[in-house]
């Protein structure tokens, strides 16, 4: 796996760009926001051992949040060819990614019920 480098305050790519690979944090910290009714809306804090990007090397869709850099970091890049091998090749290795996901899918879910709670 290739290992990229960030300064503070790079941003790693912007919501909408086009997605075809992952990263895992291997150093430092990152944050994830979006854009609500024009403002910026901060999802999430990510540190070492998290994966950011994941739904780029599954659907290969435009990216739903922007990930900028909040130190001095680095992570390992995880391409669509390498995510495609180890389907065959080690399908477990794949678990921390689906739990991720996973996650991620409930958080969500909970931030609806918030707004929303009569659904």
């Amino acid at each position: 796996m290739e290992t990229l480098c960030f300064e503070s305050g790079e941003v790693v790519f912007e919501a909408g760009s086009s997605s075809d690979c992952a990263y895992l944090v291997e150093e430092g910290q990152f944050e994830v926001s979006t854009l609500c009714n024009g403002k910026k809306q901060v999802i999430g804090t990510l540190k070492e051992k998290d994966i950011f990007g994941e739904m780029g090397i599954i659907d290969n869709q435009p990216r739903s949040a922007t990930v900028i850099a909040l130190e001095k970091s680095k992570v390992s890049l995880i391409t669509q060819e390498c995510f495609h091998s180890m389907e065959t090749t080690n399908p477990e290795a794949l678990m921390p990614l689906l739990r991720v996901l996973s996650t991620r899918i409930r958080e969500s879910f909970k931030l609806l019920n918030l707004q929303n709670p009569s659904a």
